[in-house]
């Protein structure tokens, strides 16, 4: 069976509405088409691009569940699944973070193209998961395929052109910033499973016991920048305790700017209209970020609102996780920080 690991190909990401069998057909049968035995052609031409695609759709579209049978769902013929598995990575469902890191991999310019198959009749659609993945792809210039018609004329006409497109090693793999304070990034790989490759999140993550080696996130929206350079002005000393500081980019600056160790520790994603949040989200998704520091304006709307609430969603997921979404709430853990620390100290001198 040929293989992608190791080759450099076009990522697709694939995802289709959980509580719609109709959209779960039309995947299946675009995918039937493309990578039918008995168009040779067709074949060389999808096995240009491998696929990421969350666990739910997989299940249903591409193995085949029992469940999803019953439901009328038809997955793709037994060929058709032996050609796509090896060509293809597996994230989590979209309940467990899989859209997520699935926006993660288009704001890290990894994935060109998504094919987003998901219903105009159910709610599924209007998740802040899908809304900031749809506004994100926007953002980033990546192609959106949400029917079939549209899949079908870039097969036909864009796919030859597309397939050198910001070329990635397969499987790929997740490589979160550069620590600063520990050196090397950090990377997330695919493992080899049921015949194709999946990433996973960790699972059963606990807060770590040193403030050393927990890494906070500083979020804050555009009229609470002020109070969250106040916050961090107010708790510098504190705040360098940290392992490590995450910021969306402007926030990060601001910090930066007005304080006078900080700087070191703090790595800036994008801003928050770019994906910043969703950078962020990622990271706490993956059990690298114990505290979200997140100022919240309760009083204007935000264009990217979705983004802020999957990092709420994130956090729901790894639940270990300390969630502050007002200064008062954050001023008052900070203080019991300081006091911990405080206490550690004189029971080590004595």
């Amino acid at each position: 069976m040929r293989t992608d690991v190791g080759k450099q190909k076009t990522l697709i990401g694939l995802l289709a509405s959980h509580d719609h069998v109709e959209t779960n057909n039309k995947l299946a049968n675009a995918l039937e088409r493309f990578c039918c035995q008995g168009q040779p052609k067709y074949r060389d031409k999808i096995d240009q691009f491998h696929f990421l695609i969350t666990f739910g759709t997989f299940s249903r579209v591409i193995k085949g569940n029992e469940e999803s049978r019953k439901d009328g769902v038809r997955p793709v013929s037994d060929s058709t699944r032996d050609f796509l598995l090896p060509r293809t990575t597996v994230l989590p469902s979209g309940i467990d973070g899989g859209v997520t890191i699935l926006s993660y991999f288009i704001t890290q310019k990894k994935c060109s193209i998504i094919w987003p198959f998901l219903s105009p009749l159910t709610s599924h659609w209007l998740t802040p998961e899908n809304l900031a993945l749809m506004r994100l792809c926007d953002q980033w210039h990546v192609k959106r395929l949400m029917n079939t018609g549209s899949v079908d004329e870039w097969f036909n006409f864009e796919a030859d052109r597309d397939a050198d497109r910001n070329l990635q090693t397969c499987p790929p793999s997740i490589v979160f910033g550069e620590d600063v304070i520990r050196g090397p990034a950090f990377m997330v790989q695919a493992e080899g499973w049921n015949g194709t490759h999946r990433i996973s999140i960790p699972t059963s993550l606990t807060m770590p016991h040193k403030t050393e080696d927990t890494t906070i996130a500083l979020i804050a929206h555009d009229e609470m920048k002020p109070r969250m350079v106040d916050f961090a002005i107010d708790n510098e000393h504190i705040l360098a305790r940290f392992g490590r500081i995450l910021t969306t980019g402007t926030t990060g600056q601001a910090v930066a700017n007005a304080t006078h160790t900080l700087g070191p520790k703090i790595y800036r994603y994008h801003s928050g209209p770019k994906g910043g949040d969703i950078e962020i989200a990622t990271e706490i998704l993956f059990g690298r970020c114990h505290v979200v520091v997140f100022l919240v304006d309760p009083l204007h709307s935000h264009a990217h609102i979705e983004d802020i609430r999957v990092v709420f969603g994130a956090c729901m997921i790894q639940d270990h996780v300390r969630m502050l979404t007002n200064e008062m709430q954050a001023r008052e853990w900070i203080e019991r920080v300081a006091r911990r620390k405080s206490m550690e100290l004189t029971s080590d001198e004595s």
